[in-house]
């Protein structure tokens, strides 16, 4: 039996929600579910997302947490926050009314760095749930049509999951157009300039092949072969833009952990002391926050480390 209501987590997420704007936080809305712990493995193995199509890789993950967690050699997070709007996290049913509250003031700080951070300026979060669940329905629809099927499918799947990280991760950098690329390949095929070109044999000029395909080295490797390749029929081509387009909506979250967790922590343990709570509940919180950011000895605790 919890030892909270749905009333209790209302008044407490109003007060945070309160004091968040009182700090200066700037968040998209936010909405709560509460799970069990079986609800959460499941949303572990599939990013967080309620709705994902459907991949072998993704069972295997889910029995790996489960196994892991039933014997105890891992636990599970307080809580999971998905970079959308509105925003949305869950809540383990089991926290304590105090750990809830700790973890509503950490989901306001993932929200606002969502919002706000360079890196997830192009993720589009007001689409991404209806994303993802557009995409598993393309990917069903795929496993369901009697001229491909599951097999297909998963092999197509299986080669672009191997790929879905090789693809562009400094956004802050544009991308060159197909005409500014061919631009630049023209002036850097003009010799340079010889203030001694009188005595000296003249330099061989050589056109720039510019209908070379990539004119320019690609990094995007799952987006190259998507686009360029004459082998893969429109549905394979369709499945390594879906893997694609979920990668890129990853890669944010995977370049700013360490960050992004320490944003959340600062703000979680400055709200909860902006928060007068009663005794009990405000002891119960410093044990649980030295809990989260303590070091880790022989590993990488992301939350100490922001934190810090």
């Amino acid at each position: 039996m919890s030892s909270w209501s749905i009333q209790d987590l209302e008044y407490w997420d109003a007060r945070i929600r309160e004091k968040a704007g009182e700090f200066g936080l700037s968040c998209f809305p936010q909405e709560f579910e509460i799970c069990n712990h079986e609800q959460m493995l499941g949303y572990m193995a599939y990013h967080g997302m309620p709705a994902h199509y459907p991949h072998w890789s993704f069972g295997k993950s889910y029995e790996k947490l489960k196994t892991l967690y039933d014997y105890g050699v891992s636990g599970l997070p307080y809580e999971m926050v998905i970079n959308a709007d509105p925003a949305l996290a869950y809540l383990m049913r089991g926290n304590s009314l105090c750990l809830q509250i700790l973890t509503v003031a950490h989901v306001y700080g993932h929200n606002d760095f969502f919002r706000n951070n360079f890196m997830f300026r192009d993720t589009r979060p007001e689409l991404t749930l209806g994303r993802f669940k557009l995409r598993a329905d393309r990917v069903r629809g795929y496993v369901e049509h009697p001229s491909i099927g599951l097999q297909a499918v998963e092999e197509i799947l299986d080669a672009a999951h191997a790929l879905s990280l090789q693809c562009r991760r400094h956004t802050a950098i544009r991308k060159l157009t197909h005409e500014e690329q061919q631009a630049r390949a023209l002036d850097a095929a003009e010799p340079p300039h010889d203030p001694f070109e009188r005595i000296h044999r003249p330099v061989e000029h050589r056109a720039p092949d510019l209908d070379r395909v990539p004119l320019e080295p690609e990094e995007d490797l799952l987006l190259f072969i998507a686009e360029h390749s004459p082998y893969l029929a429109d549905w394979q081509k369709d499945l390594l833009h879906i893997v694609h387009e979920e990668a890129r909506h990853s890669i944010p979250q995977i370049d700013t952990k360490i960050m992004n967790e320490g944003w959340a922590s600062y703000w979680h343990h400055k709200i909860m002391n902006s928060l007068d709570l009663p005794e009990e509940l405000h002891l119960e919180f410093l044990v649980h926050h030295n809990q989260v950011i303590r070091a880790h000895p022989g590993g990488l605790n992301p939350y100490y480390i922001g934190f810090r």
